[in-house]
C-alpha cells in the first residue's frame, strides 16, 4: 500500500506505508507529539475520527503539526544517533507487523540506507505546512 501526501499547492510525495510508518515513529522517537489528523471531508465512518496518520483516507494534517513533524525529523536527520535510532525503529515497526500476523520475508526487510533518499524531499514537503494523506 502506498501513502500519497498532497498539499494545498498540489505538491505531492509518495511513500510506501512501511516507510511512512518508520518516519512517523522516528519523529516520535525524537520528540514529536502528534496532534492527530483532521477527519476527511465527508467522513461518516463508524464512530468518531481517530486522528490516524497511518491510513490514506484523505485526512488532513494541520500546518502546525506538519511543521513540528518536519522539525523533529530534521533533528533526527542531523543527529549522530540516527543510524542506531533508525535501526531500532525499523526493528520495532517490523516486529509490530509480525505480531499482527504479517510475514516479512528477509528480502523485504527494511534497511536504514533506504531512507537516505527520502529525508530531504520529505522534509522540504513537510516544511511547506498542512497536507492531506491520500
Amino acid at each position: 500500500m502506498a501513502i500519497n501526501l498532497r498539499n494545498q499547492a498540489g505538491k505531492t510525495i509518495k511513500l510506501t506505508t512501511r516507510h511512512w510508518t518508520v518516519m512517523l515513529t522516528l519523529a516520535q522517537t525524537f520528540g514529536w507529539s502528534p496532534a492527530g489528523t483532521i477527519a476527511p471531508v465527508g467522513w461518516n465512518g463508524p464512530g468518531e475520527w481517530d486522528g490516524a496518520y497511518d491510513t490514506n483516507d484523505g485526512q488532513a494534517v494541520s500546518d502546525e503539526d506538519a511543521k513540528a513533524l518536519a522539525r523533529h525529523l530534521h533533528g533526527a536527520a542531523a543527529s549522530p544517533q540516527l543510524p542506531v535510532a533508525l535501526t531500532d525503529v525499523i526493528n520495532y515497526v517490523e516486529k509490530a507487523a509480525e505480531a499482527r500476523g504479517i510475514t516479512i520475508l528477509d528480502a523485504m526487510r527494511m534497511e536504514p540506507n533506504e531512507f537516505s533518499n527520502i529525508f530531504s524531499p520529505l522534509l522540504m514537503f513537510l516544511y511547506d505546512g498542512s497536507f492531506y494523506i491520500e
